[in-house]
């Protein structure tokens, strides 16, 4: 009774926040007055958690608020393609909520003095719009790929075939393979068709050194290590520069640090995929290799240790038994 006045307590708490916060969202939309601001800054960066990385195109716009006049700034994370369309100093349009067209609900307005209440949003743009750009083809094929699973388990099941169990446990370990090698790192692909060279500075410079790490756990040594390096330069027709990412050997270019010149190769069409001219990418090859390596030691441990205990066994038992 208790767990269940518990929840219930949970929900609603959940529910006062995430109403208003939907609820507002939506009112950007279709109550948001047009205000002109301008572009501030432009940013991109790199992130690297255990192994998989991820780029950030980030814009930030300035607007003038209609209350006070006085000045206020929001960020936005936009698709390369979007992200170059934006320039330092242009005009835009925004969807601005005023405090009287916030929901009226419980807590609403405290949060929009916060600023924690939707209430800025870039025009184009509509609500949960962030939501559907998460959602990518590989996000959609690796659901498909799930729920297809998923009906087959279930069709085996209520049809009663053999060999039931030994699928859930082939299914379960084909899941945990794919989810270690799911940050692998591999190459970045080769720049094709038109291709030109440009000179860049070294923004970021990240490292991985261990191979299927975790929260929970370390992993194992690389035996590659790999220089995950961030390129900003300018390509031909650009007016701003942008942010490529290459994944090279360790060691394979002598002096890179961050904030050196480095030579790259890129795609005209899409100046992001490119290559710095120096570097060699054996670390996919190898580091597979590796990981070969170890699991045969560690299955090799495995059998040894298991022979060890079997005779180990019979031998104590004969020598217990009686005559």
């Amino acid at each position: 009774m208790l767990r269940a006045v518990l929840w219930i307590v949970l929900l609603c708490g959940v529910t006062l926040v995430a109403a208003p916060m939907i609820l507002a969202s939506l009112y950007v939309d279709q109550r948001g007055i047009e205000l002109t601001g301008h572009v501030y800054s432009k940013s991109e960066y790199l992130n690297l958690n255990q192994g998989a990385w991820t780029r950030r195109s980030e814009v930030s716009f300035e607007y003038t608020l209609p209350e006070t006049g006085g000045v206020s700034f929001f960020n936005v994370d936009l698709a390369p393609e979007k992200y170059d369309e934006y320039h330092t100093g242009q005009a835009v349009t925004v969807h601005y909520l005023r405090r009287e067209d916030i929901p009226k609900l419980p807590g609403a307005d405290a949060m929009w003095q916060m600023r924690i209440l939707p209430h800025v949003r870039l025009a184009g743009q509509r609500a949960f719009a962030g939501v559907e750009a998460a959602i990518t083809p590989r996000v959609e094929a690796g659901v498909g790929v799930v729920v297809a699973i998923a009906l087959l388990l279930w069709i085996w099941r209520r049809s009663r075939l053999p060999g039931f169990g030994w699928a859930m446990g082939a299914f379960i370990l084909c899941g945990v393979i794919a989810l270690l090698f799911y940050d692998f790192p591999r190459p970045t692909p080769a720049p094709v068709g038109d291709r030109h060279t440009a000179s860049g500075t070294v923004k970021s410079l990240r490292r991985i050194d261990r191979l299927m790490s975790t929260n929970r756990s370390r992993g194992l040594d690389a035996l590659q290590p790999v220089d995950v390096v961030g390129v900003e330069f300018v390509p031909q027709g650009f007016r701003d520069a942008v942010l490529a990412v290459d994944l090279v050997d360790r060691g394979s270019i002598r002096g890179l640090a961050e904030g050196v010149t480095v030579d790259v190769e890129y795609e005209a069409a899409q100046p992001r995929t490119a290559w710095l001219r120096s570097g060699t990418r054996t670390f996919a090859r190898r580091n597979l290799i590796g990981l070969g390596q170890d699991g045969l030691l560690y299955i090799g441990v495995l059998i040894a240790g298991l022979l060890l205990v079997h005779f180990l066994g019979k031998a104590f038992t004969r020598r217990v038994s009686p005559g």
